[in-house]
């Protein structure tokens, strides 16, 4: 049993390693995109029978810049910290200083959904990703600037 156990750590571990040695920092711009404030939800999709969401425009997630590839993510539900931002493959990696990841792929351009890691940990989990969905610009907010 520990044999199985350490064998699927190391078989784990070698699929980290190589995406977040591939993954190339996000560009500014790309990074950029990130940074705004958003509701989260379940992807409006069939079988989705209730959807209560995580965050709403009234109450919502906030992404910061910290520099060109580092954002900071906060949501109603608490601080999730600082993450760096990667480019893999049409997808952005999300990493944390404490081994931590995430990944996300754009659905448009004001949504995109947010993966964590399956039950193995070795896989990105699609099936439960949240849509992070950009909350409308505040109209007086609009018309200071």
């Amino acid at each position: 049993m520990k044999t199985r156990i350490l064998l699927s750590a190391l078989l784990g571990l070698s699929f980290a390693l190589p995406l977040n040695a591939s993954a190339e920092p996000a560009s500014p711009e790309e990074t950029t995109a990130f940074i705004g404030t958003w509701s989260i939800a379940w992807p409006d999709e069939s079988g989705v029978i209730v959807n209560v969401p995580d965050a709403t425009c009234d109450a919502p997630a906030v992404i910061e810049r910290i520099d060109e590839e580092t954002i900071h993510v906060a949501t109603p539900g608490g601080d999730m910290g600082n993450w760096d931002v990667r480019s893999f493959d049409g997808r952005f990696p999300w990493w944390r200083e404490d081994g931590q990841s995430l990944v996300s792929e754009w659905k448009g351009e004001d949504a995109f959904l947010l993966a964590g890691k399956d039950r193995t940990g070795i896989m990105s989990d699609w099936d439960n990703a949240k849509q992070w969905t950009r909350c409308p610009a505040d109209e007086t907010e609009s018309q200071q600037d």
